[in-house]
């Protein structure tokens, strides 16, 4: 099989009013992109050196094709691909929408959801949003400013089936030896560490506590005493002896022993889902140049089927995963032999399972109900991951950036993720017109 150095998805969600930028660091499969002439071609928008931009006016509606191709510096042509730009015009949806968004450590924020969320409904902030007030409802047991999701960090696609992982929202069991809490103590605010647990089964040697305000990373460390914060009528510390977490999937059903999306919106209240966002995952690609991700499918497969049995009129959508840190961010966070060490290695692997993210939704059984997203174009890879100014050498005062983490982006890189996520929004709205 011939490798491709050119990857561009078959589709990109374009919206009115909205800046589009696909950048080459997302579609050239190379760890210096610049060394080609990247020529653009397309009846609008604009190339500049590191990215494509095309902000569509009212009116264009409609698609457009892309083309780039690569050439070397005596103008053979090397590689060339071609994509299609879907520009809608946003419009409110008949019917107030249900949206479930699920993802790892890139979803833990909540700020991609939310953001996306932000600019539907609301009026305000940069860049303005539409105020479709009313039309979407982002259901979840974590929550951003009331806007609901599930993020757990360093979750990947098992988890969300199996029950094997602690999430943010585990509830406690700690072992003592003796206490002389009942009923009357039930809900009591507590607090250990610095973190407040709220009591919520009472056993003779055991207490259950659920997780209280500002309690949301997934191992809290439990100290050797629980303080009385309010309620209850025992006010007595509780000594410590052992702990333990309940396992977290919001998911999972004992009774089938995998997930159940239609027990899960009953036990939280939820009235339907509409439409699911996926963005997983960039744990478990340990092995760069990977093309095989026989791992993941048959838990990406439980999960779309199990949606697609309870809810057979939701709409889900697989979001890509971006490319790691380029400028040092893998070298800070895994050093030279490490997990994911091999920087352009685990480049190559991001291309190779977006791929295959696409392929898959394009397979016969889940086509009808499927689309893939492709974030990574539409990421900035150069300029919205963490970094700092360091030292060129250490003989010479001169500074340059480099990076600092390898897969998190910054506040900047998560809203654009956000902004991925609100153009796929409006281009599934606009059918719910």
């Amino acid at each position: 099989m011939k490798e491709k150095l050119l990857y561009l998805a078959k589709n990109y969600d374009l919206v009115v009013g909205d800046r589009f930028e696909l950048f080459y660091r997302g579609v050239i499969r190379s760890m210096n992109p610049y060394k080609y002439y990247i020529h653009v071609s397309s009846l609008k928008g604009k190339p500049y050196p590191r990215y494509y931009t095309y902000t569509p006016l009212a009116g264009e509606a409609g698609d457009y094709e892309l083309t780039i191709t690569l050439y070397d510096d005596f103008g053979n042509q090397i590689e060339q691909a071609k994509t299609n730009l879907h520009v809608v015009e946003a419009v409110k949806p008949n019917k107030k929408m249900n949206i479930l968004c699920f993802g790892d450590s890139l979803t833990f924020n909540g700020v991609w959801p939310y953001e996306g969320y932000r600019r539907f409904t609301q009026l305000g902030g940069e860049p303005e949003g539409l105020g479709f007030e009313n039309t979407l409802n982002l259901i979840g047991t974590c929550t951003k400013d009331e806007v609901g999701f599930e993020g757990y960090g360093g979750w990947q696609w098992k988890h969300f089936v199996t029950n094997e992982a602690v999430s943010t929202t585990s509830s406690v069991w700690i072992e003592v030896k003796e206490h002389n809490l009942d009923e009357n103590d039930q809900h009591s605010v507590w607090k250990s560490n610095n973190l407040n647990w709220i009591l919520e089964s009472i056993e003779k040697n055991k207490l259950k506590f659920k997780r209280g305000t500002g309690n949301y990373s997934c191992l809290p460390t439990i100290g050797k005493y629980f303080e009385n914060v309010e309620g209850g009528i025992h006010k007595e510390n509780i000594t410590v002896e052992k702990y333990y977490f309940e396992k977290g999937n919001p998911f999972y059903d004992e009774e089938i022993q995998g997930p159940n999306f239609k027990k899960y919106c009953e036990a939280n209240n939820f009235e339907v889902i509409d439409y699911v966002y996926i963005l997983l995952t960039w744990n478990g690609q340990y092995m760069p140049y990977n093309r095989d991700f026989s791992h993941f499918e048959p838990y990406i497969t439980a999960i779309l089927n199990r949606i697609h049995l309870d809810y057979p009129k939701a709409k889900v959508r697989l979001m890509g995963i971006q490319s790691p840190s380029i400028d040092g961010g893998i070298a800070a966070n895994y050093g030279a032999s490490g997990f994911y060490s091999d920087v352009f290695g685990e480049v190559s692997t991001a291309y190779n399972y977006d791929e295959y993210l696409e392929n898959l939704c394009d397979r016969d059984e889940y086509k009808d109900y499927c689309r893939y997203i492709d974030t990574k174009a539409q990421f900035d890879v150069e300029y919205n991951m963490p970094s700092a100014m360091v030292k060129v050498n250490n003989r010479n005062e001169t500074l340059e950036k480099v990076g600092t983490n390898g897969v998190h982006p910054t506040m900047s890189g998560y809203l654009q993720i956000g902004d991925v996520f609100y153009r796929a929004l409006v281009s599934d709205m606009e059918k719910e017109k």
